[in-house]
């Protein structure tokens, strides 16, 4: 029944990366237009708590999901404001030094990230860091150095991709630990909330650092032109209604063992490869060469072996 459970997490982490990846593309998609990345941070999780907040109130659910955060309203505030506020300040501003491919490829560095996080966070058999199962991730990442270095030709200077690399790796910390503090709040706290109002809670959450961002938008550029608000929109209902959501329900399947967390993270490695397809379809990047597709299936061949139930035994702490 556990295999089963994992199994079904990492298949639902896939699914929602692939929806994730409307980040990147449409965030690559609004710098190259001259769209202000604090209004496109700030706006996509205004625009996300607004829709999932009616989806609740539809379902009769938002009471419930106040009265579980005014218990602790400090809680959601923080995690809420590092997850969907510091988080994608992080990326979004990142896609002004850099193409989204990079942007999505070193973001991949949360599967690292969150394993090394564990000892930091949890007091049970968690807390220990599961070496098979950090191999499987160094052997991902090795196929997006790959990926990565096949397009280091590009047309953005060396400063700028460096300033992109530092930014998105910020948030390859701040995602994860936002994600997994919320997560061990709520299991701590009795609450039963299911994946939707636990992303909507986070969204909530980040409600004042979504203001910060919006009024410093405001302040250099004044209101966005309605092609930013329609492409923030698109990427709230994408990334932010659909991805969080399978992804906090894979995580939430996953939440009791350390390498079956750390497979579902390692699912984000789906992103960059649908991101450059989305990128030389829709904005006309070249596909990258030999080096590029070596990466691609070093990372196909990770997530095939993190999807065998048979591993889930080989993924436990040993």
């Amino acid at each position: 029944m556990q295999t089963n459970s994992n199994l079904k997490a990492i298949v639902l982490g896939c699914i929602a990366c692939v929806f994730f990846s409307s980040t990147y593309i449409l965030n690559s998609f609004l710098s190259a237009k001259g769209g202000h990345w604090a209004w496109t941070a700030g706006l996509r999780s205004f625009f996300l708590m607004l829709l999932l907040v009616a989806i609740l109130s539809a379902k009769g659910q938002l009471r419930h999901l106040l009265c579980a955060m005014r218990q602790n309203l400090q809680v959601w505030l923080l995690w809420g404001g590092v997850a969907f506020g510091l988080s994608y300040y992080f990326l979004t501003f990142a896609a002004s030094f850099g193409p989204g491919w990079l942007v999505a490829g070193v973001f991949q560095f949360t599967i690292v990230a969150g394993i090394l996080l564990s000892p930091f966070l949890y007091k049970d058999h968690r807390a220990r860091i599961p070496l098979k199962a950090l191999l499987l991730s160094l052997l991902i990442m090795v196929g997006i150095a790959c990926m990565q270095w096949s397009q280091k030709n590009g047309s953005y200077t060396p400063q700028q991709l460096w300033w992109c690399i530092s930014l998105v790796l910020l948030a390859a910390f701040t995602w994860p630990l936002a994600n997994r503090k919320l997560l061990l709040h709520v299991e701590e706290s009795g609450h039963e909330l299911s994946a939707i109002q636990r992303v909507a809670g986070t969204a909530i959450g980040s409600f004042p650092a979504q203001l910060l961002l919006m009024l410093y938008g405001y302040a250099k550029v004044g209101l966005p032109g309605q092609e930013q608000l329609l492409a923030v929109l698109l990427i709230a209902l994408s990334s932010g209604v659909v991805g969080c959501i399978l992804f906090f329900k894979a995580m939430h399947l996953a939440r009791l063992d350390a390498g079956s967390l750390a497979a579902v993270e390692a699912t984000q490695s789906v992103e960059i490869v649908v991101t450059v397809l989305g990128e030389v379809l829709l904005l006309g990047i070249a596909w990258p060469n030999w080096l590029g597709n070596t990466g691609m299936l070093l990372v196909t061949v990770g997530l095939i072996l993190y999807s065998i139930p048979s591993r889930h035994k080989a993924l436990q702490p040993a």
